[in-house]
């Protein structure tokens, strides 16, 4: 295998040759490459594995990571056409949908903060994207303003499914390399229970992200802004609110301002259950169709059937079991 090295403009990388460097992380980097035949423009991000004892497990978890993303199909999401690894470099890669013109964050930057009906339209827009994801027993667990993009028509798209992992596979392929416990994700966005354990968590850890990123939109800032992660997880363990976006930003109407602290609430059984019921809550509220004082009911009842069901459930096996026993013994006195 030859040196094993990041990518530069102009290298060639399998069929492909590469442009520009769009960002970099820690462990990857993201550039624009071209099509050496067709021309055709795509994003490829580019991982270096680990050397040492966790370095096949990383290459293990890619390729299923990649998988996972190349199975959902959303007009909201990043679309993933390739992964693999490159047998020249050693590099692990994902070949994307190429999405030209910005992210959230950086239109945050530029315009301080997002109309409210473009927040709620994105919102609801990446909801949906969440929705087929988590259909599909699929957590993103990096929801962050960075990883909302902007195609050229508009169109935002979630990115970034790098560290996407399935409902049910509690530390199948992460203890390994982030060890039991340890966070994955951005912490100034991350639902307390992610904070605690990144490895056991649903979709509900996702829709409180999209929460955090929608208070962002509305406000052009981000609540516990100057929090270190130590206070971040302090704050989320003690359940401590966010402020109403109505204090930062008067413009926003109750119905939206209720739908952002349903999404944020600190206890997962209290928030809003489902992207699904996220996307459904902005469109009516887009359309003014949200009553609050409902709203606020629904929420409560599905509090109340959070709380009720185990006892329920409980007390129908108590007499399911009940009318087994005297069945019994009426057989018993008939013999």
């Amino acid at each position: 295998m030859a040196t094993r090295r990041m990518l530069e403009p102009g290298d060639n990388f399998g069929e492909y040759k590469v442009e520009k460097l769009i960002g970099r992380g820690g462990m990857a980097a993201v550039y624009l490459i071209c099509h050496r035949e067709s021309g055709a423009r795509y994003a490829a991000k580019i991982m270096l594995p680990p050397s040492g004892e966790y370095e096949y497990e990383f290459r293990r978890r890619f390729v299923r990571e990649a998988e996972l993303a190349m199975k959902l199909d959303h007009r909201n999401l990043i679309k993933v056409y390739d992964a693999g690894e490159d047998p020249e470099t050693g590099l692990c890669y994902i070949i994307m949908e190429y999405v030209p013109c910005g992210t959230v964050k950086e239109r945050l930057k530029k315009k301080g903060k997002f109309s409210v009906r473009e927040a709620v339209s994105v919102t609801a827009q990446i909801a949906s994207a969440l929705a087929v994801a988590h259909a599909a027993g699929v957590a993103h667990r990096d929801i962050k303003p960075d990883n909302i993009m902007f195609d050229a028509k508009g169109v935002p798209k979630l990115a970034d499914m790098g560290i996407a992992k399935k409902f049910d596979d509690e530390g199948e392929s992460t203890t390994a390399l982030t060890g039991t416990g340890m966070m994955i994700g951005t912490p100034a966005y991350m639902a307390p229970e992610q904070m605690m354990d990144s490895n056991i968590l649903d979709g509900r850890a996702d829709v409180y992200s999209l929460g955090v990123v929608f208070f962002e939109m509305l406000t052009g800032v981000r609540p516990n802004m100057d929090a270190t992660a130590t206070e971040l997880l302090a704050l989320a363990m003690n359940g401590q609110a966010f402020p109403d976006v109505r204090e930062l930003n008067p413009e926003v109407p109750e119905a939206i301002a209720k739908i952002v602290e349903a999404m944020c609430r600190a206890d997962l059984n209290e928030r809003i259950q489902s992207a699904e019921e996220v996307a459904r809550l902005c469109v009516m509220a887009f359309q003014g169709k949200v009553d609050t004082a409902k709203l606020s009911n629904t929420l409560k009842r599905k509090r109340l059937v959070q709380t009720v069901k185990p006892y329920l459930i409980g007390f129908g096996m108590s007499l399911a079991l009940g009318a087994l026993v005297v069945a019994g013994m009426m057989i018993g006195r008939m013999r």
